[in-house]
């Protein structure tokens, strides 16, 4: 059955099992600060479906592979847009609380990894096997500067405001917990790098 499928489509599927990942330690967290919050978690799948699991062969349909993979991007980038909004929205887990979430995945998704001696350019390329930006034919990011010392880029779109317009949330709020994500797996990658975004949305890895 697998053999329709590529490294693409197993790289993909990857980077969605994290994001799903994060989505559940975020109920999880608030189950902790608050106890029941499985009407949150049922309106989540209501609204943008459930989660997969299991082997990307076992699950996918192999009569539309982008699609079905398009469809979980969609889905989990919409749980997590509408679980952020609704647990900030009834003071369950501030911003902040659930940036420590994304901070220490990253921080978690570096620890295996052979890293230290990575280039600002390897830098940008192995946190986006991690981070989701659309599917690769959407083409997101715009390279703006790429030397010894610095890689810098900014999204020539958004493709993440949708989700969060459609739950009433800000997607300012999606930027800060990847900030957060990124900064969270440099720190502990060994390499010596530092990442900053700034307000006009220009992102950079640099030395030092």
């Amino acid at each position: 059955m697998s053999a329709f499928l590529g490294k693409i489509h197993y790289w993909l599927y990857g980077k969605i099992q994290l994001h799903e990942q994060l989505a559940e330690e975020l109920l999880e967290r608030a189950a902790e600060k608050k106890g029941d919050i499985r009407s949150l978690r049922q309106e989540g799948y209501e609204r943008f479906g459930s989660s997969a699991q299991g082997a990307l062969e076992d699950v996918i349909n192999h009569g539309n592979i982008h699609g079905w993979l398009q469809e979980r991007i969609h889905s989990v980038e919409g749980r997590i847009a509408f679980t952020v909004t609704e647990l900030e929205r009834k003071g369950v887990l501030s911003i902040e609380d659930m940036a420590q979430i994304f901070s220490r995945s990253g921080s978690d998704s570096a620890k295996d990894l052979d890293i230290s001696e990575s280039s600002p350019q390897d830098m940008h390329r192995i946190i986006f096997d991690f981070m989701l930006e659309g599917m690769p034919c959407d083409r997101v990011s715009e390279t703006l500067s790429s030397t010894e010392a610095e890689f810098s880029w900014r999204a020539a779109r958004c493709l993440h405001s949708d989700f969060w317009d459609r739950v009433g949330g800000d997607v300012a709020n999606y930027h800060l917990l990847r900030d957060a994500w990124i900064k969270g797996f440099i720190d502990s990658s060994g390499s010596g790098l530092s990442y900053s975004r700034t307000a006009d949305g220009i992102s950079a890895i640099r030395r030092g």
